[in-house]
């Protein structure tokens, strides 16, 4: 009887997301017939064409997003669409588009990322700003900040080593002006940020994901959004703050970003790296063509017997 139950409520989650997922008899093809979607979505010159190609070498390169809902794969699209961001992992770093196991539903989502680059260039959309940057303060750099004009100097060393990260700082000049905003973090302050703020965490509460695996880049990616509050207002700048993040199923091109992005509460640790990636590229990417060369999700989400295992508890107990 129960396991008869467990049979029934693993086909009505089987069912709710052959429900959401468009016509295509694979995901690459569901992409490939967005297309036209897309480029509604996108904002003027961008190319759909080039999205859909990302896309597809995306969903290559991280085969794990083919366990997720369709439907929040091709949403996390349609985000990227919609903010005019291409996604990718490597050396495209303005968004990315990664698997979290959803233990609410017991599936895999596709969660929308915003990297630190995107930021930035969503910043300088507004034609408002005249220069803005995000920098890494290492160890040997010279670095005299003046947080009240905007103004500094930040030199790197001419040889050797600039030795390990120390802070982190954004700072933006509207145009005509001749005073900036500055936001500076140093590396302790923003370690103690992170503890404070990761959702990502393993069932011990500790700290797990893009926190771990790519610090310096989600250092970067605080200090812009903090930054962003102090911005010319920016319908790309509000959208994103939104969007980050987010999970989506709604796959129309002229949705109100606000009312189609969820934001999840994964209990389980995210499955591939959610920052960008520089020098700290993970050991299990090929650095010549970005290719994952082995499955880094074996320990950060249950497996499918175990995953059968939940269903199987929850039964016996109703």
């Amino acid at each position: 009887m129960a396991g008869n139950l467990a049979q029934r409520v693993k086909q009505q989650n089987n069912q709710q997301v052959q429900q959401r997922q468009p016509q295509g008899n694979t995901l690459e093809q569901q992409v490939k017939a967005m297309e036209a979607q897309f480029k509604l979505a996108m904002p003027r010159g961008a190319d759909a064409a080039q999205l859909v190609r990302d896309s597809i070498t995306v969903l290559r390169q991280n085969p794990k997003l083919m366990q997720c809902d369709p439907g929040s794969f091709l949403g996390a699209l349609m985000q990227c669409a919609q903010l005019g961001l291409r996604p990718g992992i490597g050396a495209l770093q303005q968004a990315h588009v990664l698997p979290f196991w959803n233990s609410r539903e017991r599936r895999y989502d596709a969660q929308f990322i915003i990297g630190y680059q995107g930021m930035l260039d969503l910043a300088n959309r507004s034609g408002e700003i005249d220069y803005v940057t995000a920098q890494e303060v290492r160890q040997f750099d010279e670095f005299i900040p003046d947080p009240m004009t905007g103004k500094h100097r930040h030199s790197y060393p001419v040889s050797g080593s600039r030795g390990e990260v120390i802070g982190f700082y954004c700072v933006f000049f509207r145009k005509g002006s001749d005073r900036g905003q500055m936001i500076y973090m140093s590396k302790e302050d923003m370690e103690a940020h992170r503890d404070a703020h990761a959702k990502s965490r393993n069932k011990q509460k500790q700290v797990v994901g893009p926190w771990v695996d790519n610090f310096n880049a989600m250092g970067l990616k605080t200090v812009i959004r903090m930054n962003f509050k102090y911005m010319p207002k920016s319908t790309d700048i509000d959208n994103a703050l939104v969007a980050d993040e987010s999970v989506r199923f709604d796959l129309e091109p002229q949705s109100d970003l606000v009312q189609v992005s969820e934001q999840p509460n994964f209990s389980e640790p995210p499955t591939q790296i959610a920052g960008d990636w520089s020098e700290d590229r993970p050991a299990n990417v090929d650095p010549g063509t970005g290719e994952v060369k082995s499955d880094p999700w074996t320990d950060s989400a249950p497996s499918q017997e175990e995953q059968e295992a939940i269903l199987q508890a929850e039964a016996e107990g109703r």
